[in-house]
């Protein structure tokens, strides 16, 4: 009974460390090919990648290129996106409500006011990779 006790705090402790609350359920790589989208001139247009880190830490792959790597955030439903660095980084925070399902991840805009590339990117469907 003892061990299970301990084994039980052990896993909330886990549960609601630093690490564990930034990374939310978004850990994980995801894509999506954007080819039609007129926005910006079509320089959204290519593959995009989404890698989540649990230590809350993410990069943003352009056709295979890190062009973004930031902070983020999250809960079960939304992230924040921040200290982002890189040739397409945005100096502003973005806020996003997120629905992640067995493949499928998708993003609504909650507030990013001065970042056109980054909202227009999320606001594709991206696939679970791998």
């Amino acid at each position: 009974m003892k061990r299970v006790a301990i084994t039980a705090a052990a896993i909330a402790a886990l549960a609601f460390s630093p690490a564990a609350l930034a990374a939310g359920g978004l850990s994980g790589k995801y894509k999506t090919k954007i080819i039609s989208d007129h926005a910006l001139g079509g320089s959204l247009n290519g593959t995009w990648t989404l890698d989540f880190k649990p230590n809350g830490t993410y990069t943003v792959t352009d056709d295979g290129t890190i062009v973004i790597r930031g902070t983020f955030t999250s809960t079960a439903s939304k992230i924040t996106l921040s200290h982002e660095k890189g040739t397409a980084a945005c100096p502003a925070t973005g806020r996003y409500g997120y629905n992640l399902t067995a493949q499928t991840l998708k993003f609504s805009r909650i507030s990013d006011p001065t970042c056109p590339g980054r909202s227009g990117v999320l606001a594709h469907t991206f696939k679970t990779v791998g």
